[in-house]
């Protein structure tokens, strides 16, 4: 597994919110949402004053595929992979995309750490790693209007599947079991159920 931290700036005119997030990213992220569960990637998009900060994470070459695309997106510029590193397991398991927006708690710890706004091209390699900290933490609002949001990732785990698998299977019998108890009861006992 890897994960990567890249930035950009947004090419568009930042236009009137939908639920507070911006329309072309509202579009960025039902897109990404789709895909990344197909390629089993994960990961956290922010977008704040016109600036992009984007975590992936997954399987190397899916990572990589993925982001020699993302290069070529005309809805942003200055793209630049400012981490890249292995990882031992994923920190978003359960976001194909997460969003975080600029919210009251990210301008606060902006100006905590002397930053009038969001840029991340200035940050130090410590504060990226912070503001990662705080994306993870962070409540994303579009979970609302996510198609399905507690639809599994497509991330390769075969023993999770096979123990999701097994429950289903188990509680598929004693639904069953139960099933046959009440029939059962049913023609013993009430008369002229039969």
């Amino acid at each position: 597994l890897v994960q990567i931290i890249y930035i950009s700036r947004s090419t568009f005119e930042n236009t009137d919110a939908i639920n507070k997030i911006e329309p072309n990213v509202v579009r960025i992220l039902a897109k990404s949402r789709v895909n990344n569960r197909k390629n089993g990637l994960v990961g956290v998009l922010y977008f704040g004053d016109g600036a992009f900060f984007q975590c992936l994470e997954g399987e190397e070459e899916a990572v990589n595929t993925l982001f020699t695309k993302i290069e070529q997106d005309t809805r942003h510029k200055d793209v630049r992979l400012i981490s890249k590193k292995y990882i031992s397991k994923l920190s978003f398991p359960d976001w194909s995309m997460k969003y975080a927006p600029l919210d009251e708690r990210m301008r606060s710890f902006l100006q905590e750490n002397n930053y009038e706004k969001f840029d991340p091209y200035a940050f130090s390699p410590e504060m990226t790693h912070k503001i990662l900290g705080v994306l993870i933490d962070a409540y994303d609002p579009t979970i609302e209007i996510e198609s399905n949001p507690s639809a599994p990732v497509a991330v390769q785990n075969t023993q999770q599947t096979s123990a999701a698998t097994s429950e289903l299977a188990i509680l598929s019998f004693i639904m069953s079991a139960i099933a046959c108890v009440l029939a059962i009861y049913a023609v013993v006992l009430i008369p002229g159920t039969l």
